[in-house]
C-alpha cells in the first residue's frame, strides 16, 4: 500500500504542473530524438494525410483504383475493379521506407503464392516513384501487382492515415475488412473468396480506442495498483490509464501523441526519444499495457513536457539523462568496406528481427544492433552516406550478428567501454513537501 499512496501523492503534484506548463509555454524541441523503431511498432503515421469522412468502411463499395503505374508479375490494367470483377482482392497500402510494411511482405508473399490467382489478387499500393520502388523489388520481391499512386489519390479515397493498412475486397467489389496484414491467414482469405466476411481484427478509430470522449476535468486517481490520469482543460487533453486492449496503435503529430496498448518501456522510448540500448533501469516497471494521450490543441511546445509529466506520474518513476561509462559494442572498419549506395530518392526502412536487420546508414545499423542485443552500440567507422544494408543471420546472438556484419559489409564489431548518455529510470521518491 505504501507504493500506491506514494504514487498518488506524486501524481497530484505532477498533474498540477500541467496547468503551469501551459502558461509558461517554454518551447522545447518536441522531437527529442528519432522515432524509436522496435518490433512493437506496427504502423507508421502519415503526417501529410487528412481524414476522409467518406472513406469506405466494411460493407461499403470499394472506391476506384486510380493507379498511375503498375509493377510486378501482372499486366497493365489488372489493378482496376472492372478487370478484377469476380476476384477477391487484398489491397495493401505500404512504402519502401516503412519498416512494419517491409516486415510483413514475406507473410503476404506466402499467402499470395498459396492461393489461386484466378480467385484472388494481391495489389500493393505505394505513393513512391518507379525509380525508388523497382530497385527495392530487386532485393525484396512482392508477389502480385505493385501499384504506384503517384498523386496519392488512392490513399486519400481510402482514407489511409497509417501504413501498413490492408483492405479486403470481395469479388463484388465490396470492402469486407480493414486490418493489418500480419493478422491474415489462409482461412481468412478463403472466406473472402467464398463471399464471407473474414473474422479479422479491424483497424479502429484511435480516438474511440482511447475513449477520449469520456475525458472530464483534469483528474488523477488510483485504480487498484495503477494510476489513471484523465483530463481536459483549455484545449489540453491527457490520458494515462491501464488497458487490456490487445491491439497496439500509435498516432503522432506536432501537437499530439496517442498510444493504445503500449508497454511502459515503449512509452518511455517515445516520451524521451531514447536510442536503442540507452536505458538504465533502476526501477521495476509495471507488467501492464497502457493507453496514453497528450493532445495540446495546436500547441506543439507543450507535447514533450506534458507527455513526460503524465508518464512519470502514471508509472511512479523519474527519468534523467546521465553520462555513464558502460559496456558497449563499437562498429569499426576492418579492411575495405563493402557498402552498396542507395538509389537517389530512395526512402527504405528496416527493422531488427530474430533473423535479420538492416539500415540505410551505419548509425542506423548501430542502433538496430543495439535494439536487438540491448546494449549501447556506437558507430566509429567515420563512414557517412546512405546505403542499402540488409543482414541475415541464424540467431539473434552477438557472434552470429557480428559475423554477418563482417561477411556482408567488411566491418567489425568490438566490445569496449564507452561514455554514453543513458536515460536512468528510478522510482520516484516522495519529498517531505509532497
Amino acid at each position: 500500500m505504501r507504493r500506491r499512496t506514494l504514487i498518488r501523492t506524486t501524481l497530484i503534484v505532477a498533474v498540477a504542473g500541467l496547468a503551469a506548463t501551459s502558461i509558461l509555454g517554454c518551447r522545447p524541441n518536441s522531437e527529442a530524438g528519432p522515432e524509436p523503431e522496435s518490433d512493437d511498432s506496427t504502423s507508421v503515421d502519415l503526417s501529410w494525410a487528412a481524414p476522409n469522412p467518406n472513406a469506405p468502411r466494411p460493407g461499403d463499395q470499394a472506391p476506384a483504383l486510380a493507379i498511375e503505374e503498375t509493377l510486378g508479375d501482372l499486366v497493365e490494367g489488372d489493378a482496376d475493379w472492372a478487370t478484377l470483377e469476380g476476384k477477391a482482392t487484398v489491397l495493401e497500402f505500404w512504402a519502401t521506407w516503412c519498416a512494419p510494411c517491409v516486415q510483413v511482405i514475406p507473410h503476404l508473399n506466402v499467402l499470395a503464392d498459396d492461393l489461386p490467382a484466378d480467385d484472388i489478387r494481391f495489389i500493393s499500393v505505394t505513393d513512391e516513384a518507379e525509380e525508388v520502388v523497382a530497385p527495392f523489388l530487386e532485393s525484396i520481391p512482392i508477389s502480385g501487382v505493385v501499384g504506384l499512386d503517384l498523386d496519392r489519390s488512392v490513399f486519400r479515397d481510402y482514407g489511409v492515415l497509417a501504413i501498413p493498412t490492408t483492405f479486403l475486397v470481395d469479388k463484388e467489389g465490396v470492402v469486407q475488412g480493414i486490418t493489418h496484414a500480419r493478422h491474415l491467414s489462409r482461412e481468412h482469405l478463403l472466406d473472402l473468396i467464398a463471399g464471407r466476411r473474414p473474422d479479422v481484427p479491424e483497424i479502429g478509430d484511435i480516438d474511440a480506442m482511447l475513449e477520449l470522449t469520456a475525458l472530464d476535468e483534469l483528474t488523477a486517481r488510483a485504480d487498484g495498483d495503477h494510476v489513471v490520469v484523465r483530463g481536459s482543460r483549455g484545449g489540453l487533453r491527457t490520458l494515462f490509464a491501464p488497458t487490456e486492449k490487445a491491439e497496439y496503435a500509435m498516432s503522432r503529430s506536432p501537437d499530439e501523441v496517442r498510444m493504445v496498448s503500449a508497454d511502459p518501456a515503449l512509452i518511455l522510448r517515445v516520451a524521451y526519444g531514447v536510442r536503442p540500448g540507452r536505458f538504465l533501469m533502476e526501477a521495476e516497471l509495471p507488467d501492464q499495457k497502457y493507453d496514453v494521450a497528450v493532445m495540446t490543441g495546436g500547441r506543439p511546445e507543450l507535447v514533450e513536457p506534458m507527455f513526460r509529466q503524465i508518464v512519470s506520474a502514471g508509472l511512479g518513476i523519474e527519468a534523467v539523462w546521465e553520462e555513464r561509462v558502460v559496456d558497449s559494442y563499437v562498429l569499426v572498419r576492418k579492411g575495405e568496406p563493402r557498402l552498396e549506395p542507395l538509389p537517389d530518392g530512395a526512402r527504405y526502412g528496416y527493422q531488427a528481427s530474430s533473423d535479420s536487420l538492416g539500415a540505410t546508414d551505419l548509425d542506423g545499423l548501430a542502433d538496430n544492433v543495439a535494439r536487438l542485443l540491448e546494449r549501447p552500440t556506437v558507430n566509429e567507422t567515420g563512414i557517412t552516406g546512405r546505403y542499402q544494408i540488409l543482414l541475415k543471420f541464424d540467431a539473434p546472438e552477438p557472434a552470429a550478428i557480428f559475423q554477418a556484419i563482417e561477411d556482408t559489409l567488411g566491418l567489425a564489431v568490438v566490445e569496449e567501454q564507452r561514455e554514453v548518455e543513458m536515460l536512468v529510470v528510478r522510482e520516484r521518491v516522495q519529498n517531505d513537501t509532497e
